[in-house]
C-alpha cells in the first residue's frame, strides 16, 4: 500500500504533536514554529503528500534533534527512519507508531528518542 500523509491525516497528527513534548517539520526542513505554520503548510500548494512531515524528537543525550518520517496509509500509522539505523513501526493509532518506533531503538545508543511525553 502506498504510504503518503494526506491533507487530513496531516492535520490529525499536527493535532496530535501539538499536546506532546515532540515537534513536526517539513521533510528537509527545520521544526514549525507552532502548530498554526505546520497547518498552514499542509493547506498550501507547497504540500506534497507523497513527501510526508517529520516527526523530531530529542535523544537520550540531549540537545540532539532527530527525525522521522510519518505516513498513514489508511489504516496504519507507519514511522520510517532510514537515518538511524533503519527503524521503523506501525500501529493503528498515532501515539502507538511513536512508542512502538522508540522501542525498536537500543536504549543504550545516545540517540534513542526520548520518551513521549503528553501534555495537559
Amino acid at each position: 500500500m502506498n504510504r503518503t500523509l494526506d491533507i487530513s491525516a496531516a492535520q490529525e497528527l499536527i493535532t496530535f504533536i501539538a499536546k506532546t513534548n515532540y515537534e513536526l517539520a517539513p521533510h528537509g526542513d527545520g521544526l514549525f514554529l507552532n502548530s498554526s505554520e505546520a497547518v498552514a503548510h499542509v493547506n498550501s500548494a507547497e504540500y506534497d503528500p507523497e513527501i510526508p512531515l517529520n516527526v523530531c524528537f530529542d535523544t537520550k543525550q540531549g540537545d540532539c534533534w532527530e527525525s522521522a518520517s510519518v505516513s498513514f496509509d489508511g489504516s496504519d500509522w507507519h514511522i520510517d527512519d532510514s537515518s538511524m539505523g533503519g527503524k521503523s513501526s506501525k500501529a493503528k493509532g498515532i501515539k502507538d507508531a511513536l512508542v512502538a518506533f522508540r522501542l525498536a531503538h537500543d536504549k543504550t545508543c545516545d540517540f534513542y528518542p526520548v520518551e513521549l511525553k503528553l501534555t495537559p
